[in-house]
Formats: structure tokens, sequence, C-alpha cells
């Protein structure tokens, strides 16, 4: 009925002068998603397409800067104490969308909210207890280096939020730019400006999210000016942009990589998952589905996050090599499910691996998923293989190595390839206990050898945000990490 409702005013809106029109669609932006969002709960969902909504509609305690520095949003200042507790000040002034103000006790409820959601509980486990001292300030006294909190509170999944009760059920409201108006999930969703919002109230009045799956389909929208903001570009589709003077792209590295994770419960030889890996040819991959935009990584760590090894190996196209492996592991006429969701640059990529991995004698059959599908069934170990994506959101390889490899995290938490290695694990654990930056750092590097040697994942490419915008379109706030915000933009 409240999505009913927000249709008939959009139509009641559309019968008003001609000069109404005219100003509401400056102030509109329309954005277009590749997937559908899951939800509006941040700390129960970690997919980019949900979080691309809910940065607008929610803040954290900290960020991260383009650079992958640390900035104060709903913090005022914080401080660090000999046992590695953080003291937080937060800003005054800040309104929920309800309009009641933020306080202490909202932050407090929030992060024991999020200890309670297995899927963003991993960023905020060292957290033993939240004390509040006042209005404005808190105490969080946790056991981890302070460094990786502070970065993990800059994930989109610690997002401040606040439960309303309704007759029915139970809301989440933020305290950012944007509140949500009406929505439907799988058709459009539509924010509008909160008269509050603790910085400048945004000249964009309404944003409006829509899902178009195709990035062809998404190129087009922008082209016939149906959309402002295309998310997800493919690289096919970055030269139509470039050609067009209406139009604009951003095309740079993000924290995310594409990596294809191995099922070591089925896959238990390192030398077979070694020899998966020299039969890929990534090169091929990085020219067919990226149009010549990447490199070959030789982590699944981007090189700004911290803990990458920038001398670490990495494996070459080698199919003779491939061939030797799995002749030295005894197998023959091998058959492998690989797993992906539906995008189309992911078809063409399995496509590729399915054929390099054919000519060294192992059968590929690829099995496409809806998104919610793909995360339920290889959550559960359904695949051989799997084509992976991750961003670490928080500029820290503790939130790209803890997820993936710590064997706590195996399933549906992150640890798709089912690995379990005590020695990664106490790697991992002693790099969350220590708070001097070298020596965290060398375990991270640890890790990296290790992996490279075992293979329950292997890098295929680092990830770029491809983005296409309308000319006129001014004030995006990139963000590595995927949290652009978009409560700055306004039209020139």
């Amino acid at each position: 009925m409240k999505y009913l409702l927000g249709i008939l005013l959009l139509i009641f809106t559309a019968c008003g002068g001609d000069r109404n029109i005219e100003t509401k669609k400056d102030e509109v932006l329309k954005v277009a998603l590749a997937n559908k969002p899951r939800s509006f709960d941040p700390q129960k969902n970690t997919d980019s397409s949900t979080l691309a909504v809910t940065k607008q509609i929610y803040n954290n305690l900290f960020s991260l800067g383009e650079n992958g520095e640390i900035i104060l949003e709903l913090v005022e200042s914080y401080e660090i104490e000999e046992d590695n507790s953080i003291i937080l000040q937060l800003r005054k002034g800040i309104f929920f969308h309800d309009g009641n103000e933020l306080t202490s006790e909202d932050v407090k409820k929030s992060l024991e909210r999020n200890l309670d959601i297995p899927v963003s509980r991993i960023l905020v486990e060292s957290i033993e207890k939240i004390e509040v001292l006042d209005k404005y300030r808190l105490k969080i006294v946790q056991k981890n280096s302070p460094s990786i909190l502070i970065h993990n509170l800059a994930h989109s999944s610690t997002a401040i939020v606040k439960e309303i009760k309704t007759d029915s059920d139970i809301d989440l409201i933020g305290t950012g730019a944007y509140k949500i108006k009406d929505w439907s999930l799988s058709e459009r969703i539509s924010l509008e400006s909160f008269d509050k919002y603790y910085e400048k109230t945004p000249k964009i009045k309404e944003i409006i999210f829509q899902t178009i799956p195709e990035s062809s389909n998404r190129l087009i929208a922008l082209e016939t000016k149906e959309i402002d903001i295309a998310y997800d570009i493919s690289a096919n589709d970055i030269k139509g942009i470039e050609k067009n003077p209406n139009l604009k792209v951003i095309n740079s590295i993000s924290l995310g990589s594409d990596f294809l994770t191995i099922n070591t419960r089925k896959i238990k030889d390192k030398k077979i998952r070694q020899a998966i890996e020299y039969a890929i040819d990534k090169n091929s991959i990085i020219k067919t589905v990226y149009e010549g935009f990447g490199e070959i990584p030789n982590s699944i760590l981007t090189p700004s996050v911290f803990g990458y090894d920038r001398d670490g190996e990495k494996r070459e196209y080698n199919p003779q090599k491939a061939k030797e492996l799995l002749k030295e592991a005894g197998v023959k006429n091998l058959s492998l499910k690989l797993w992906i969701y539906d995008e189309p640059s992911r078809q063409q990529m399995a496509q590729i691996i399915q054929a390099n991995l054919k000519e060294i004698g192992i059968d590929v059959e690829i099995i496409v998923a809806e998104v919610s599908t793909f995360l339920q069934y290889t959550g559960m170990g359904e695949h051989d293989i799997l084509i992976g994506l991750w961003y670490v959101s928080t500029g820290d390889a503790d939130y790209g190595y803890y997820p993936l490899l710590h064997s706590k995290s195996v399933g549906p938490v992150g640890n798709r390839s089912f690995y379990e290695n005590s020695q990664v694990d106490n790697l991992l654990d002693r790099a969350r206990e220590i708070s001097d930056l070298k020596e965290r750092e060398k375990y991270y590097q640890d890790v990296q050898k290790i992996i490279y040697d075992e293979v329950p994942l292997l890098p295929i490419a680092y990830k770029n945000y491809t983005i296409g915008l309308q000319r006129n379109i001014e004030g995006f706030v990139f963000k590595p990490n995927g949290n652009h915000i978009l409560s700055k933009i306004e039209r020139k």
C-alpha cells in the first residue's frame, strides 16, 4: 500500500504545471544499479547494490577517504587508551530521520545489534563491552589492534541504525542525507532529502534507484538521458561513453578483486589447485572481459590495502606445468562445477576458464544463478569452484583475509573455499592482537605466501569501479570501497 501511494503521488505531481515538472526534474537524480538491493539493512547485507543505497540513508562513525585514509564522520574526535579501548566523542546536533538527536546510547545499541548479526559480527567481534560515559561520549572496550576496529567502523555494514517499532514490523532509520520515500526492491527505490542533515542540505531532493541488469542497457539509458548515473559499467561499454560528448566516465581501481574460489573439501590436493591456476589465462580474461583495463594480481588484496605484499609471487599462465601437476596428483577425467551469478561479464569470464581447463583435461559445467541463490548454495558448499568478488572495504587486510580464509568464517560468512589451516588462523589471530603496524604487516605478508602455495582461492584481476555519468553531473564523491556519496551532487 505504501508503494502504491508513492506511485499515486508521482502521478498527481505529474499533473501539475510545466514549471513544477521542470523544477522537480532538476532536483531528481536517477541512478541505475546492476543488481537488486536485498534490503535496507546494511548490517545484514554486504552486497554492493544494497550498500550503494544504504550509504545515502545511514552514516558511519568513520569513513574512508579516496586514498584509504580514515575520516571522522559521526565522530568528532577519539582517543586510544593503553588497553586498546577507544573513547569516542560524537558530534552534537545530529538527528535521526524521526527527529530525535543521535546519542551515545543509540551508538551503543547499534553496535550491539551488529554483534548479534553473523554477517557483520566479524567486523565488531573484538568489542567486549560498550560503556556510555555521557550523552555524547562512549567507551569501546576491545581486545584487538585499535586500527582494525576503526577501519571496520568505516565499513557500511557498521553504519549506525536505529530500530523503530511499527504496528506490523521493525523499521530502521538513519542519520543520512536521504530517507526512504517509497520503494519496491525489485523495481525502484525512491529516497528524499532530509532537511535536518548535519551537513549541507543536498541540492538533489530525490534519488531514484532502479535496477537495470545488463550493462549495455544501462549505457542506452544513459545515452537517452533516462538515467543520470550508471554503476558497474562493463569495460566493453567504456568507449561508448568516452565517445559521447554528453557523458563522462569514472574508471578507477577499487578495493576489490575478482578471484576463483576452490572448494578445498572437494579438491583436497593442492597440486590440483595449483594446476587450475597455471591453466587459467588471466591475460586473456583482462583483454577480453576488462578490455585491457587491469593487471594480473599477486593477491586478493589490492595495492592500496594495508598488508598487501608487492613482492609476493604470482603464477603465470603455463598449461604444460598444469598438466604435469595433474599427472603428479594422479588425476584423470576430472569434472568440476563452476558457479557464477547471472552477470554477463561473469559468464564471459567463466567461458574462458572453462576453455582453459578443457585444454588440460578438466571438464567444467557452468552453473548460473541469481545472486541470492548463488550466495545460498555456495555458502553450503554446493560448488567445486566459483568466481568470487570481494571488496576490502575497510582498507585493512584483516577484512580481506579473515572472512575469506579463517576457519571461523567457513561457509556463508565468507570462507567459501572451506579452507581450514591452523597456521593461517594463528597468523590472522596474532595480527588482530598487536598494534605495531610493521609487525602486523609481516603477518599478512606471511599469509599471502601460504595462500600462494596452497591456492584455496586465486586472484584473477583487480576490480575497477566504472561509473557512467551525464556530463552536467558535478559533485559525485568517488570512494574506492564503493561507498560513493551522492549528497553533494548538483547539476551544472
